[in-house]
């Protein structure tokens, strides 16, 4: 029953919830918009707050999902942790959109919450330590990726949770570039994340820089300060 269960999580996790929102609010390709991420963060940019609010209630009810189909599913210890990778695998690389995807952080971070809160409170404070020391979110990221999965496995004392969670770094590291970071947009163009989340609303957008000319992907000036 565990592949049975894992089966399921890639499936739940494959839904494209933030390129269904933004197609059916604006009728275009969230991946040819803003950052070209299809996620929380470039549906509240390029699209609106409050679609992103949808996407991350969505991709949480993932995260938490998978953990109890996992539960439910199996009776294998490595079912929860292994059916939430898969979940974050099929949110990655969704069968709907031929293998494209985001990136399942918010996904990934729900489950583990609910596997063990003391791994997502101990990761947290190492965040912002080392957002402290380095001044920079991104660098901060990167420290967690590369040892958040130590804290997982020890903290639960269980090797499958600490594989699964090396798996997720992995997986997150291979994406976790400067030029696709939509925190490091945030940084650029709003003083700090509660400006972000109630100043004025996007506007419009124009052309992702990886996007074809004419696709109307990113965003403007007009966009990210919103209209005055």
């Amino acid at each position: 029953m565990l592949l049975v269960s894992m089966v399921a999580g890639y499936l739940l996790g494959s839904i494209p919830v933030a390129w269904l929102v933004t197609r059916a609010v604006t009728g275009r390709d969230l991946r040819q918009l803003g950052s070209g991420n299809i996620g929380v963060l470039n549906t509240a940019i390029s699209v609106a707050r409050w679609a992103g609010l949808v996407v991350f209630v969505a991709e949480a009810a993932k995260g938490v999902g998978a953990v109890f189909l996992g539960r439910s599913l199996s009776s294998s210890a490595a079912a929860p942790a292994l059916t939430l990778l898969a979940t974050v695998a099929g949110t990655r690389w969704s069968i709907w959109l031929r293998g494209a995807g985001g990136r399942g952080n918010t996904a990934s971070v729900a489950g583990i919450l609910v596997l063990s809160w003391p791994t997502v409170a101990c990761g947290l404070a190492l965040w912002c330590v080392a957002r402290q020391i380095t001044g920079r979110s991104f660098t901060a990221t990167r420290v967690l990726l590369l040892t958040g999965p130590l804290l997982f496995g020890l903290l639960t004392r269980s090797w499958w949770n600490g594989l699964a969670g090396a798996a997720l770094s992995l997986m997150f590291l291979t994406t976790h570039r400067p030029e696709t970071d939509d925190h490091l947009i945030i940084q650029e163009h709003w003083p700090n994340m509660w400006r972000f989340l109630t100043g004025p609303r996007r506007s419009k957008t124009t052309s992702h820089p990886s996007a074809p000319a004419g696709s109307g992907g990113g965003v403007t000036e007009e966009a990210i300060h919103g209209e005055e």
